[in-house]
């Protein structure tokens, strides 16, 4: 169940997993490739991060959407990577399949990535004090879970990007790419930073703060959440602007 990411108290975790297809399943075959989250405690205001990289010598498709300047999506750029040999930026080939053979290897590779996501929530959740986890925008995230066998049991699931598209009755979700830039997003070397708040990051974590990154937009969702928590008339003013814009210009 999606509930709402105002009120409550409690341990929240803003989780933000990466997927790739494998490359040359037509995109039959997926697969989690990286996870970052953000444990907070309101109590003190205190952060924690974890992440992991599923690291499998395998060459998967990394999808990532083009968006205009309103969030509206208007393409996909497509590279290729594999984690366990540490290959990035790979170019794709549209044209390229691997063999019937080949499928069943990918689909069990498949299997213990989602074996290792399910290892690692039960790892972030174990201490039984997270009443919610959030995310923006949910669908691939719940599907996860249950090829992970990660029970969301006694903790609610929050669709950040659903819940701001409610709040303000909008006809089309806003990227987080775009929300980010609204609420000026930062990365400091040793901070990240919106424009209320700004969270020290240890040393081991910083260099995973790029865009579409698990750890990136896990960050980018956890300041997102506090401005629309804490800061909503201010992000409301900004999200109005955005709108007025973009229908004036549609």
């Amino acid at each position: 169940m999606v509930q709402s990411a105002t009120g409550g108290s409690g341990r929240r975790v803003y989780l933000d997993i990466e997927f790739g297809y494998v490359y040359g399943t037509s995109r039959g075959v997926i697969m989690p490739i990286e996870i970052g989250a953000v444990v907070h405690r309101p109590e003190d205001d205190s952060v924690h991060y974890a992440g992991e990289q599923f690291r499998y010598d395998i060459d998967v498709e990394i999808w990532k959407k083009v968006t205009d300047p309103c969030g509206k999506t208007v393409g996909v750029a497509t590279t290729v990577a594999n984690m366990g040999r540490g290959e990035y930026g790979m170019a794709y080939d549209h044209s390229f399949r691997v063999s019937d053979d080949e499928v069943p290897a990918a689909e069990e590779t498949a299997r213990h990535a989602f074996g290792d996501l399910g290892t690692f929530m039960e790892a972030v959740i174990a201490a039984g004090d997270t009443p919610a986890i959030v995310v923006f925008a949910a669908d691939m995230e719940k599907k996860a879970f249950r090829a992970a066998n990660f029970s969301l049991d006694g903790c609610m699931l929050i669709d950040l990007q659903r819940e701001i598209r409610r709040r303000f009755g909008m006809k089309q979700v806003l990227s987080l790419d775009r929300l980010a830039r609204l609420i000026d997003f930062s990365v400091d070397g040793s901070a990240v930073a919106s424009t209320h708040f700004r969270y020290p990051v240890p040393e081991e974590y910083r260099h995973l703060l790029c865009v579409h990154r698990g750890m990136g937009d896990a960050v980018r969702t956890f300041l997102l959440a506090r401005e629309y928590q804490e800061r909503l008339p201010d992000l409301e003013a900004r999200i109005r602007t955005l709108m007025d814009t973009c229908e004036s210009e549609g």
